[in-house]
């Protein structure tokens, strides 16, 4: 069957998102309102433009991944495709515990990698900041696990009442002389001299592709002194390489034409 247009559903830790990937091109992410069948329809009709996807399911909690996979079914997405841990398209881990590590970055190393034809590096902004170094089939060789900048700057206003919420996206002078400047550049700064220093200790050697992905990807691109590329919908191919790798059964995750 094909699966080169694949509808792909992504239930994050922080909200649910969509995207179409044709070989290679991602249209998305999209953030959906809520989680449900409903939203993806009606997210996904725009993106599909007419055509007929294979429709997959990802995320780290596999449980919320399946249970969205059969409520698809009832609004016109019959057998949705769930890419989780077991899924014989994403190759072995060597990292400890694999199935522990989310499937969200076995997915993203595995687009870098196919992407690099060979080792890379995936930074993901999220609501955890991870660094991961994907091996040159795509196995997910391990990584770190930081806290994402959204979630830093948060932080601050609960553990110090007195601090706002600031909007990251904004001057960041060093030094700051006022309140919102002084976190931002704090915030964002040190996530990026962070991964900076944490590059120099895992990338697997200088010509490694690194890859920045996630929501606050933009946010960190700028201040980070290491050559890379952003792909805000690393996750969402990884998924569709991962299907193309071990396809389903034919007719099993078809969307009939979406007008």
């Amino acid at each position: 069957m094909g699966t080169d247009l694949v509808l792909v559903v992504d239930v994050g830790n922080s909200g649910t998102k969509l995207g179409v990937v044709r070989g290679e091109d991602v249209a998305g992410p999209v953030r959906l309102p809520r989680a449900d069948a409903a939203a993806v329809r009606e997210f996904a009709a725009p993106l599909v433009q007419g055509g007929k996807p294979l429709v997959a399911v990802c995320g780290s909690d596999a449980t919320k991944a399946k249970d969205l996979a059969w409520e698809l079914g009832k609004v016109g997405f019959p057998g949705a495709v769930v890419v989780a841990h077991d899924h014989p398209g994403l190759p072995r881990g060597r990292a400890k515990q694999p199935d522990q590590a989310g499937v969200d970055r076995r997915v993203q190393v595995l687009a870098a990698a196919t992407l690099a034809a060979g080792p890379a590096v995936v930074v993901s902004c999220g609501t955890a900041l991870t660094v991961d170094v994907a091996a040159a089939d795509g196995a997910l060789v391990g990584g770190t696990i930081g806290v994402g900048l959204g979630l830093a700057a948060r932080a601050l206003t609960v553990g110090a009442e007195k601090l706002p919420l600031v909007d990251l996206k904004g001057v960041t002078p060093l030094p700051a002389t006022d309140t919102e400047s002084a976190i931002r550049s704090g915030v964002v700064m040190g996530a990026a001299g962070a991964v900076e220093r944490i590059l120099e200790g895992l990338r697997p050697d200088a010509a490694a592709p690194v890859f920045l992905t996630g929501l606050d990807a933009a946010v960190l691109s700028p201040h980070l002194r290491v050559a890379h590329r952003v792909h805000g919908g690393l996750g969402l191919l990884g998924v569709a390489i991962a299907i193309r790798r071990s396809p389903p059964a034919p007719g099993h995750g078809l969307l009939g034409t979406m007008s």
